[in-house]
């Protein structure tokens, strides 16, 4: 017997509406009689026209399987769907499918994603990472605006270092206005040595060739020290990463000779944490507002970077200063070890 086509809401509205006898509403309405009737029943039992709900297909899996299917995958993150459906049905006698396992994951949050690539921290450098975010967890908004914050970055004429966006339909990927452009080579890029401190941008320097230790020395003399003192005043706070030229003799000499003399402080900085330096982001920023502008060489590269890091504004700035407190948390979180930026 073919199963009957259920009656629409809108039809079993119209037999509440209409309030003939139930032969002439089945004949205005073009249904049957048994329709109505049971219409009528069900309206008058539930209260309401609308179709009782389903149960639905049974679940091909059970409770169990469920959690073995997210305990499986939470211990070890890089199993696949089709890994963990040949785990789970090698104890089952009907198999579940790849999709089935897929959808179990969904349900429990676990979504495929690709991998931030993130250098592996050492145990050693995570607890110097621990240690350093404990000792600044309590520093005020104004501390943090007494640290010059130091760094050196590269950018491409053609291309980026960082990940493109676009929206585009399924056919439309290999459409000209949907690819990043790279030419051989890479067309060229500018190395820069930038600082920020107390909501403002100090020295943007364009480094030509290999920066050495004596180099990154001149460095100091002419441009972190003087931006330290302008925008900040007299025993500013001076951070750098671990480059083997920032920690060499000379510089090393440089810095506790101006220690000493009390125009500036060397913050001990963990290694493996490029993570805890807000400059990284203002170069991700100048990056995105230089790419909006296509770059046709190095010198204009250099000429849109200066132009875009003077449009970056004090808010912005002292906005990467006023997260510091979450960032020492979240390391603190972590155990020393990375975190996720984007909830900082």
């Amino acid at each position: 017997m073919a199963r009957k086509r259920e009656l629409s809401s809108e039809t079993r509205q119209s037999i509440l509406v209409l309030r003939n006898s139930m032969r002439e509403i089945a004949k205005k309405l073009k249904i049957s009689y048994n329709d109505v009737y049971y219409s009528l029943q069900r309206t008058a039992q539930t209260g309401s026209n609308q179709s009782r709900k389903r149960s639905g297909r049974p679940r091909c899996t059970t409770k169990q399987e469920d959690k073995y299917i997210r305990v499986s995958s939470l211990r070890n993150r890089r199993l696949t769907g089709l890994q963990l459906a040949s785990s789970l049905n090698s104890t089952r006698k009907t198999p579940v499918s790849t999709s089935t396992v897929k959808r179990r994951l969904r349900d429990f949050g676990l979504q495929g994603r690709v991998a931030k690539t993130k250098p592996y921290p050492r145990l050693a450098n995570k607890r110097k990472r621990l240690r350093w975010a404990k000792e600044h967890r309590h520093w005020t908004e104004e501390d943090w605006k007494k640290v010059l914050w130091t760094d050196e970055s590269k950018f491409k004429v053609f291309g980026s270092q960082r990940r493109t966006f676009v929206r585009r339909r399924t056919n439309e990927k290999m459409l000209e206005e949907c690819l990043t452009p790279s030419v051989k080579h890479g067309g060229g890029n500018v190395m820069v040595w930038g600082c920020i401190g107390a909501g403002k941008v100090g020295d943007l320097y364009r480094v030509k060739g290999i920066l050495n230790k004596e180099g990154y020395h001149s460095i100091l003399q002419r441009h972190a020290i003087p931006s330290g003192q302008r925008l900040i005043g007299a025993n500013f706070v001076l951070q750098q990463d671990n480059d083997p030229k920032h920690t060499s003799k000379l510089c090393k000499n440089y810095l506790q000779q101006k220690q000493a003399a009390g125009i500036l402080l060397v913050m001990e900085w963990p290694a493996q944490s490029p993570d805890l330096n807000p400059i990284e982001l203002l170069w991700e920023q100048l990056d995105r507002m230089v790419r909006q502008k296509c770059p046709s060489n190095q010198s204009n590269l250099w000429e849109l970077l200066l132009e875009a890091l003077g449009a970056i504004s004090p808010a912005y700035l002292n906005k990467l200063t006023a997260r510091m407190p979450k960032v020492c948390n979240a390391v603190i979180a972590a155990n020393g070890g990375f975190f996720d930026e984007s909830k900082v």
